[in-house]
């Protein structure tokens, strides 16, 4: 149920996040580790 008067939102999880990365970069698991940062409380790549 949505209220109209509450912001709702989901956190990533992490693991598949990264695995998701994995896949549509093809590059290994150490690579895609050091491209993530973190902005502000959630991470992202720049």
């Amino acid at each position: 149920m949505i209220q109209a008067d509450k912001a709702y939102f989901r956190t990533a999880n992490v693991l598949t996040f990264l695995n998701r990365l994995i896949s549509i970069t093809r590059m290994s698991e150490q690579w895609v580790t050091a491209q993530i940062k973190q902005k502000g409380d959630s991470k992202c790549i720049p």
